[in-house]
């Protein structure tokens, strides 16, 4: 019987090992291998057992392995779920053709990183900064957090001279999305959503005083059942420091480091995208709100794209306090005003039937 299973264990074995004619690549910029086995910030789902490598760090993986970052077995050669997770982790070798997907947050840009990546075989870099985007266009590494990006980004898919280059961006209304963000940032102690303290606006985050804690999910979700008024006077309070930053977006920050004016020419509502012709990048623009398009119109620039799921608001910690918040926020005439007066708004909603800002 021992014998029985260590012949099937040499057969899984060989079924895992790639020829020394098949290596795995390796940029030069990913070699470092500094937390190998931090391996629990992937949370407790059944796959993470099978880890026995930082998955952000392809410089620790058994390159010998197809099943790396994962240990060895039948699944991770067969299953789609681990190849797509491999897959997306892995490191590509770049080919000529350069894609940085480069919005505001809270639009499903990881859902078209991931379909590049998986099903369009490029490596796009996920930027939210003028600076970032900067960085990928001068050919430089780009200081992303690999939680951001989702997978270690290499320079070699930084912009280079003879490249092929399009950003895509992606936007998405202030009436829907800006709740959204506010979710996703509300214990971000760096983001003006999560500063301290609660319910009255703030400019910086200062640390709790005397009787005084920050907000936790704990504290969240019991709000949302028992003082929903609490998180919209908190959302309410932060709410025009935000949009300020997002009002010009697309002048200040996009603009300011692409060269590209997307706001140049009207969104077509028609064909649910734009493209905007630059002399050294092209732009693809998209509507969040059009995403059930996006397969085809990601496929018809890129071939074999498809559009994985990604993100959604209901898969999260807050999903039941967000619903309820929803239903309960109704917005003033002045913040009405002020969202309509977006880049956002008058750029790509204004013209719409069903648009609050058609006044």
């Amino acid at each position: 019987m021992g014998g029985e299973r260590d012949a099937a264990s040499a057969v899984l074995a060989s079924d895992c090992r790639r020829p020394e004619s098949e290596p795995s690549h390796l940029p030069d910029d990913l070699r470092h291998c500094k937390f190998p086995n931090k391996t629990d910030q992937f949370g407790t789902a059944p796959w993470t057992r099978k880890l026995v490598n930082n998955p952000y760090e392809p410089g620790c993986w058994d390159r010998t392995s197809y099943c790396a970052p994962f240990e060895c077995f039948p699944q991770c050669r067969y299953n789609v779920e681990y190849q797509n997770m491999i897959t997306y982790w892995a490191p590509f070798r770049p080919g000529k053709r350069k894609v940085m997907v480069f919005q505001y947050g809270k639009v499903a840009s990881t859902a078209i990183v991931r379909g590049l990546k998986l099903y369009a075989g490029i490596t796009a870099a996920h930027v939210h900064t003028a600076d970032h985007a900067k960085q990928w266009l001068a050919g430089r590494h780009v200081d992303l957090p690999v939680e951001q990006q989702g997978f270690a980004l290499s320079e070699e898919w930084s912009l280079r001279s003879g490249d092929a280059c399009t950003i895509i961006t992606a936007t998405r209304s202030h009436f829907s999305r800006d709740v959204s963000e506010y979710f996703e940032n509300i214990l971000q102690v760096n983001h003006p959503y999560g500063y301290h303290p609660r319910g009255v606006q703030r400019h910086e985050d200062r640390a709790p005083r005397t009787g005084e804690t920050r907000w936790t999910q704990a504290s969240v979700v019991r709000l949302g059942q028992e003082n929903i008024s609490a998180l919209v006077e908190d959302y309410r309070a932060q709410h025009s420091i935000v949009l300020a930053f997002y009002a010009k977006w697309f002048t200040r920050q996009f603009k300011a480091a692409t060269g590209l004016d997307v706001l140049s020419q009207p969104f077509d509502l028609q064909q649910h995208h734009s493209w905007i012709q630059g002399s050294r990048c092209s732009a693809l623009v998209l509507r969040s709100e059009d995403s059930k398009f996006w397969p085809d119109i990601i496929a018809k620039y890129f071939d074999g794209f498809k559009m994985p799921r990604s993100n959604a608001a209901g898969n999260k910690w807050y999903s039941g306090v967000y619903s309820a918040f929803k239903t309960h926020l109704q917005y003033s005439v002045s913040e009405m005003r002020e969202m309509c007066a977006t880049e956002t708004e008058r750029h790509f909603y204004r013209e719409e039937e069903s648009s609050p800002c058609k006044w």
